[in-house]
């Protein structure tokens, strides 16, 4: 992989490999910086794949997060079935209950999916989100339903998946290189904005 640059000093183009950039190589004069980040972007990004998982999610979340709402939509009309802490119960009684829970899941699930669609970096976040939400309804769903024991059987029966939903956006290797890359991609564009309103005032 390689970018190609115009010096906006000597006029001469360059091919550039790997970063980090910093003079042209024909007149060695420093690249301005705003060219010099979206160069050293583009090149982060191209030696970074998607990771596997993230993909399987550019799907299922879009589809498990329009799957909440309709279960939402349908709640008032009782035209499902529906329970809590394994209780069955009518859809109106869920929609009050759990309502908000649901609704906050699933756009959790569909900003998810956006993100990763978009290629934005904050999609790790969104998934952190997905599953804080997760647990904080576990456990209000919990404590209401048997205590303080409930509670904590809800935190012991999702703590495996939060440790390794963490570990997997935060600690795998190649899935904090990715998100790097996308930060590092994000800031260069941020950088050329400035520049282009200026261009055009």
């Amino acid at each position: 992989m390689s970018v190609a640059l115009i010096c906006p000093s000597c006029g001469t183009p360059a091919t550039i490999h790997r970063a980090p950039i910093s003079l042209c190589p024909n007149c060695q004069t420093p690249w301005p910086e705003t060219l010099r980040l979206s160069a050293e972007a583009s090149l982060a990004r191209h030696r970074t794949t998607r990771p596997l998982l993230l993909t399987v999610g550019l799907y299922t979340a879009p589809a498990f997060g329009a799957l909440l709402l309709l279960l939402l939509l349908m709640a008032p009309f009782n035209a499902a079935t529906y329970t809590i802490n394994g209780e069955a119960v009518s859809g109106p009684e869920f929609l009050r209950h759990a309502g908000l829970l649901f609704a906050t899941l699933g756009f959790c699930a569909l900003a998810i999916g956006y993100a990763i669609w978009r290629e934005r970096w904050w999609s790790r976040w969104a998934i952190a989100a997905f599953w804080v939400v997760q647990l904080a309804g576990a456990l209000g769903l919990g404590w209401a339903d048997a205590g303080l024991g409930g509670a904590a059987s809800a935190v012991a029966s999702l703590l495996l998946v939060l440790v390794l939903v963490g570990w997997y956006v935060f600690g795998k290797e190649n899935v904090v290189e990715y998100y790097r890359s996308l930060e590092r991609e994000d800031a260069a564009r941020n950088a050329r904005q400035p520049s282009r309103r200026g261009d055009g005032a």
